[in-house]
């Protein structure tokens, strides 16, 4: 060959040459080198030898610089001359070892079919008809499969895999929320507090992806993370397709840029809502019958609750929840949403408050709703067991308000969810004792409604200037199959918990709303609905 040809030759196979390299040294670095030391030695050669088969040729001077790269680490790790070990053994030893431990690693990256009838085939000597009879198919399709699955053997032995940045930097949710109920398996949190179920979600996010490649995005073996994936696409986590898998909960990456929009809608729209809502909730309107507040109640605790059930009471868009939500396998039906954000990214404002609120909850029972938030300035409630526990509440209340009587582990119940005056026993129970805001009939919610609205309504231009970047920069950013998804939740942007906490933050901050005592953080942000 002339050196234009030479060269043209082993430019085309730089990168299988490296990637050869890659896949059988410690580091980077080596694979480098050694990679370079192949090339020129080849470039070399081709122009001095006359070479019947140069692609070969290329591989024998490959094998033999890598066997002196064994060699020569082989001196320098274990200690022994080189010149004491019969060199061709050692050589084909350590080729030999490397290549059936990169054989096994592209095996175990297979499809799972293909890689049993690999496995059956090749490792138990099964002939393809008893193969096919064996995993119910037909003979061609095993043949098939075995054919395709030494082509894509024989490609990843000697072309490099692109590497991931999940092998060595998996990402976690910082934030996880739920809407809907929640059924007897408890909730999609169990699922996805686990750190490898968060990446596989997030490894199909934006791309269909096969278990291989979302094994390899990862980092393991499809073996380990398969009855994983299956399970998730189960339950209506992951989205199955033709053998593809593709996230089905909605995931918000965090930017400096998205943060900055996030903090400009919530506290511009905070510091017009929260005043004019505390404003409307006037001496006048919580006088009305149909609001009953525990005896000697301050207004401020009045507000503490009526506020952000009035916020969360909104009404929705033209998407409706159910066009949105999941039906679970265990009769469930609920949408998840979790939200990643990068180290060095500046939290968004009020982060920390955010890490304590739940909810809004809305527990219901023969005509009685428990509704309930939690946040940093309420006491600790809405755990992995609180529908039970509510469901239990509101048939003791519905007990004490039809005149029944509780005995002294219910009111105990009660007086530790902050339903009861501590002072309260089973023998002197009055409705009277309830410390939860209580809103008695449709005509006060009505009413306590067409205030919010109106409020709202007031205020409508400017929220959805503020609103507009924020939605656009969300959307822009989200795959096409959750687009209907995120277009549901942000119909509920100036009703879901960052508003209500920068609502209520915005009333301490100003003094417009007095921080609760030690007594009232119990029963805090609870209202009682009864027809």
């Amino acid at each position: 060959m002339d050196k234009k040809q030479a060269a043209g030759f082993l430019h085309e196979r730089m990168k299988p040459v490296y990637g050869y390299c890659l896949r059988r040294c410690a580091t980077a670095q080596d694979a480098e080198d050694l990679a370079q030391e192949i090339l020129l030695r080849a470039f070399d050669a081709l122009l001095h030898r006359k070479a019947a088969d140069p692609e070969r040729y290329l591989w024998t001077i490959a094998r033999n610089a890598l066997a002196n790269h064994y060699r020569e680490r082989t001196r320098s790790t274990i200690g022994v001359p080189a010149e004491a070990v019969d060199g061709s053994d050692l050589q084909a030893e350590l080729l030999a070892r490397d290549e059936l431990r990169r054989l096994y690693q592209e095996l175990s990256r297979l499809s799972r079919q293909q890689r049993e009838i690999v496995v059956m085939h090749y490792f138990h000597g099964m002939k393809s008809a008893e193969v096919a009879a064996a995993l119910n198919l037909p003979t061609g399709t095993v043949k098939w499969h075995l054919f395709e699955a030494r082509k894509e053997l024989k490609h990843q032995m000697t072309h490099p895999r692109e590497t991931s940045h999940l092998k060595f930097d998996p990402i976690h949710f910082s934030a996880f929320g739920i809407e809907g109920s929640i059924g007897p398996d408890g909730s999609p949190w169990r699922v996805f507090r686990s750190r490898l179920h968060q990446n596989i979600a997030y490894a199909c996010w934006r791309t269909e992806l096969t278990a291989p490649q979302i094994a390899e995005a990862l980092g393991v073996s499809p073996v380990y993370i398969e009855d994983e994936i299956d399970r998730m696409a189960e339950q209506g986590y992951l989205v199955a397709r033709n053998g593809s898998y593709r996230c089905a909960i909605l995931l918000t990456e965090w930017t400096e840029d998205l943060i900055r929009l996030s903090d400009n809608m919530y506290t511009g729209a905070a510091a017009l809502i929260a005043p004019a809502l505390a404003d409307a909730l006037s001496p006048a309107i919580l006088a009305d019958e149909g609001i009953i507040l525990p005896q000697d109640c301050r207004r401020d605790y009045a507000l503490w609750a009526l506020i952000p059930w009035m916020i969360s009471s909104m009404p929705g868009g033209p998407i409706s929840f159910r066009e949105a939500a999941t039906l679970r396998p265990d009769g469930s039906h609920n949408l998840c949403h979790a939200a990643i954000t990068p180290p060095g990214i500046p939290q968004p404002a009020l982060a920390g408050p955010m890490e304590r609120f739940s909810g809004p909850c809305w527990n219901e029972h023969d005509g009685m709703t428990l509704w309930q938030i939690d946040t940093i300035w309420s006491e600790d409630r809405i755990r992995e067991m609180f529908q039970v526990t509510e469901a239990r509440i509101l048939s003791l209340l519905q007990r004490l308000l039809s005149g029944g009587t509780l005995d002294k582990s219910d009111v105990s119940l009660l007086i530790q969810r902050g339903i009861l005056h501590s002072s309260c026993t089973a023998d002197g129970l009055q409705k009277a004792s309830l410390l939860p805001v209580w809103l008695r009939g449709g005509e006060i919610r009505q009413k306590l409604s067409q205030l919010a609205q109106s409020v709202f309504d007031m205020h409508r231009d400017a929220l959805e200037a503020l609103r507009a970047p924020w939605a656009a920069a969300l959307l822009a950013d989200t795959p096409p199959h959750l687009l209907r998804l995120r277009e549901y939740l942000l119909q509920g942007t100036f009703r879901d918990g960052r508003f209500i906490v920068h609502c209520m933050n915005h009333l301490v901050a100003n003094r417009i709303l007095a921080m609760p005592s030690v007594q009232e953080r119990g029963s805090l942000h609870t209202v009682l609905l009864t027809d």
